[in-house]
């Protein structure tokens, strides 16, 4: 790969920028702060580990993309973090009110606002994403659909005033909104014909020329394995960086990320690798910030109901019995280094309405081996399990392949040989299946010519390990298992309309306490039917030289602060 000193240099000779240097004292921190003064200017070089797959709200997996779309793109509103909590503030818009019978939601968007070519943005783009996003939801926009879930229209009353049109009150509007993105419609309307698949194959990164943003910064270079560089949009219509450019470099090689950090190559390491953390602590020039996570790992069952091969590991008896041979205690000590800890739910600690109620699972080989000789899977002569004969398909062997994708922020090949000797304890056999990233891996378990319509696809593979980032309301992560995000964010295939009933009521029900009721139970039936194994969440531990500040890891891709608060020290 290519090493971040020499796309840096590169870059300081197109912008005629002096190169960043100081040292500082010993450091640890929790939070952004603002130690010193703000010195304006500077390339700050970013490594990372995560890589962006798409410019395309609608069509990404990455993280990191979504991180891109809040620097790039307008949102109605944003979190921002106050006192400890988490608070929905403006973006592109100012103020909203609600009808009385909270159907109508206006929002007041700031005059005066321009997209990156110059062109206003108004409340017409907003309009026209809304509108199309709403109009797409089955098919190319599914992705960004779960923001405008009930959406009857959106209207723009004025150039700053648009209206969005709900089918019913819903109750978690904002929090849905922070996950929309307002593209414009100059650029993007001649996408939305016909069946509209131009919306989701549209790769704005393939032309940079061409590609129009309206967030606090626009694209200059783009790498998907390499350095993507960002620079201020001189149009943008809010508090504008302090930054001249950000450099974020993507390092196939974790070490060699700590080790340009530590030679004052990399300002800023988005998220430690867990086996740096200590060392990292103990550099006095280093501030290292650690907060509670969002990010859970998990083994992904194939859930597909209509799946023809296998069909034992749709039992959620047996996904539990293999469950409990997996030592959860041994992966958070041996790959996150003690920075996690147990999870049940699928939303995680994150969310606003966790089951703190759901199992817990443990950890108890011997149960389990009972568990399937009772459910009459016997051992042959090598350890293995045997499934019997069914009208489906012939007696086998319980052997199976665990789908890896290489586009994860932790060793997740530690982690299957944990849940290999976990399942071999069971006497079930798995072998590792590397899919590459998160876009070749997500092709084998949709398959090809996913369709949702048919009920064709997630077939040909068992069992996978990935992992989820939730949000502050767990509207999300409760829909990536509907019906309605097959082919989109499903990584199951579950097909449970009681379920998908139940998600489109938590959305209407207005009452707090009566909505936490669904989503709990909800998560109880992802629990009960084992769609996931739930494993880990991980501890979101950050670092950066001392010669920058303003770093708050709470709103990483969750707010524009993100960005345009970091700042040089003078």
């Amino acid at each position: 790969m290519r090493r971040t000193i020499a796309i840096v240099a590169a870059l300081i000779a197109a912008l005629a920028l002096a190169a960043c240097g100081g040292s500082g004292g010993n450091a640890t921190g929790s939070g952004g702060s603002e130690t010193g003064a703000v010195t304006e200017g500077g390339i700050l070089r970013v490594g990372t580990i995560n890589y962006i797959d798409s410019f395309n709200p609608f069509h990404y997996i990455e993280g990191q993309s979504f991180n891109a779309f809040i620097m790039l793109y307008p949102q109605l509103v944003q979190y921002d973090f106050e006192n400890g909590e988490y608070v929905i503030v403006g973006d592109l818009a100012d103020s909203w009110d609600t009808s009385a019978d909270g159907k109508d939601w206006t929002f007041h968007l700031k005059s005066g606002a321009k997209w990156s070519d110059g062109q206003p943005l108004t409340a017409e783009d907003v309009a026209w994403t809304a509108n199309t996003t709403a109009q797409y939801a089955s098919g190319p926009t599914a992705v960004m659909a779960p923001s405008l879930a009930h959406l009857k229209n959106a209207e723009a009353t004025d150039p700053t005033t648009v209206v969005l049109h709900y089918k019913t009150p819903v109750g978690n509007v904002l929090a849905q909104l922070e996950q929309f993105f307002v593209l414009p419609e100059h650029v993007w309307g001649k996408f939305a014909v016909g069946d509209g698949k131009g919306l989701k194959t549209y790769a704005p990164e393939n032309d940079l020329s061409s590609m129009v943003t309206g967030g606090a910064f626009t694209l200059k270079q783009y790498e998907k394995k390499g350095t993507t560089v960002f620079i201020p949009d001189s149009n943008y219509w809010d508090e504008k960086p302090h930054v001249q450019a950000v450099a974020l470099t993507y390092y196939t090689n974790a070490d060699s990320m700590i080790a340009d950090m530590k030679s004052d190559q990399v300002d800023w390491v988005d998220q430690v690798p867990f086996n740096a953390v200590d060392v990292l602590k103990k550099d006095s020039n280093i501030v290292v910030q650690q907060i509670p996570g969002a990010e859970t790992t998990n083994i992904t069952w194939n859930s597909n109901p209509y799946k023809d091969e296998n069909r034992e590991l749709l039992d959620p008896e047996v996904k539990k019995a293999l469950s409990m041979c997996v030592d959860r205690d041994k992966i958070i000590e041996v790959v996150f280094n003690g920075y996690a800890d147990k999870v049940e739910s699928l939303p995680g600690h994150i969310s606003l309405y966790e089951n703190k109620d759901l199992g817990p699972l443990e950890l108890d080989c011997d149960a389990a081996n009972q568990a399937l000789d009772d459910l009459g899977y016997t051992k042959g002569s090598d350890g293995i399990r045997v499934v019997p004969a069914t009208n489906d398909q012939a007696a086998h062997k319980m052997a199976y392949e665990i789908v890896t994708p290489t586009s994860v922020d932790f060793n997740i090949d530690r982690s299957f040989e944990i849940v290999k000797e976990g399942f071999a304890a069971a006497g079930v056999k798995v072998t590792q299946k590397v899919g590459g990233d998160s876009t070749a891996s997500y092709a084998i378990e949709t398959t090809d010519n996913c369709d949702p319509k048919k009920s064709v696809g997630y077939t040909g593979w068992d069992i996978a390990m990935w992992d989820w980032v939730g949000y502050v309301d767990p509207d999300f992560m409760l829909s990536v298992v509907t019906k309605g995000q097959w082919c989109s964010w499903s990584d199951t295939g579950w097909d449970n309309p009681e379920y998908d009933a139940l998600y489109n009521k938590q959305g209407t029900t207005i009452d707090a306490d009566e909505r936490a009721q669904i989503v709990q139970q909800m998560e109880q039936m992802i629990y009960d039917n084992f769609l996931y194994t739930q494993l880990t969440e991980h501890q979101y531990i950050d670092a950066h030289t001392k010669q920058w500040d303003g770093i708050d890891p709470n709103l990483n891709a969750y707010a524009k602060m993100y960005w345009t608060r970091v700042h040089k020290v003078g």
